[in-house]
C-alpha cells in the first residue's frame, strides 16, 4: 500500500483489537517502508519541541515516557537530544519488539517498554514520570481527547508533556475543547500550541499535512 493508503487504514481503525491487528501487520515495514516513503519527520519534530520545552525540568534520576511509541522513532529523536531515560507505552507487541531494537550509542533507547491499550486508565502510578511526548497516538482511529487525562495523570505535579495532535483531527475530534477543559479543572497549568509539519515540504496550510503540538506543564 501508499503511504496514503496506510495512513487511510490507520484513519479507519475502530477500537483496541483492530489497531494491534494493522500495526502487526505493519511493524516490520513501518520505518523502511511507510516513514521513508512519506518523508515522515513527525517524530523528530515533536521530540524537538519537547528538548527546547521540558528537558529543563527533567532531574538526573526522573524519566521521559513516549505514549504510543510504536517502533520508537520519537524515543530514539529524543536520546539523540539527551541522555534522559525514556520509557515507551504501545498497544502492539509487535511495534514494541521493533522499539526494543532501537539503539543509540550502542544502548536501548527504552529503559522500559510497556504494553497498554491508552484508551483505559493505566497500570501505572499517579506521578511517575518528568514529562511525556507522543507523536501519531491522539488522532481519529486511534486514540481520542478522553485519553488524555490518563497521561497527565501520570505526571508529576510539574511535570511537562509535548503531545502532537494532526491539525484536522485536532479541530475535528474535539481536542482543542478537551485540553481546555483540563485546563479549567485545574489539571494543567500552562498550555500553548506549535504548529510543526509532519512530512518533509509539508505545505503548512494543509491541516492534513501537519500537527498541532500541545505544550503542557502539569499542575
Amino acid at each position: 500500500m501508499t503511504p496514503d493508503e496506510l495512513l487511510a487504514a490507520a484513519y479507519a481503525l475502530d477500537g483496541p483489537d483492530a489497531n494491534r491487528a494493522l500495526y502487526a501487520q505493519w511493524a516490520a515495514t513501518y520505518d523502511s517502508g511507510f516513514i521513508v516513503d512519506s518523508g515522515y519527520q513527525y517524530h523528530e519534530q515533536v521530540a524537538e519541541v519537547f528538548a527546547n520545552f521540558g528537558l529543563d525540568g527533567v532531574g538526573a534520576d526522573e524519566a521521559v515516557v513516549d505514549i504510543g511509541c510504536g517502533t520508537g522513532l520519537a524515543g530514539q529523536a529524543l536520546r539523540r537530544a539527551t541522555s534522559v531515560a525514556v520509557d515507551g507505552i504501545d498497544i502492539s507487541p509487535e511495534m514494541l519488539a521493533q522499539a526494543a531494537a532501537k539503539r543509540h550509542d550502542g544502548v536501548p533507547v527504552y529503559r522500559t517498554l510497556i504494553e497498554a491499550d491508552l484508551t483505559a486508565p493505566l497500570a501505572i502510578p499517579a506521578g511517575t514520570y518528568a514529562g511525556a511526548i507522543s507523536v501519531g497516538t491522539f488522532t481519529h482511529g486511534h486514540v481520542g481527547p478522553q485519553a488524555l487525562a490518563h497521561v497527565l495523570a501520570l505526571l508529576r505535579p510539574g511535570g511537562r508533556a509535548a503531545i502532537g495532535i494532526n491539525a484536522a483531527h485536532f479541530a475535528s475530534a474535539g481536542f482543542g475543547p478537551a485540553l481546555g477543559r483540563l485546563v479549567s479543572d485545574g489539571r494543567i497549568a500552562d498550555l500553548h500550541l506549535v504548529t510543526a509539519p509532519i512530512y518533509q515540504d509539508a505545505d503548512m496550510e494543509d491541516p492534513d499535512r501537519v500537527a498541532h503540538v500541545a505544550v503542557i506543564t502539569v499542575c
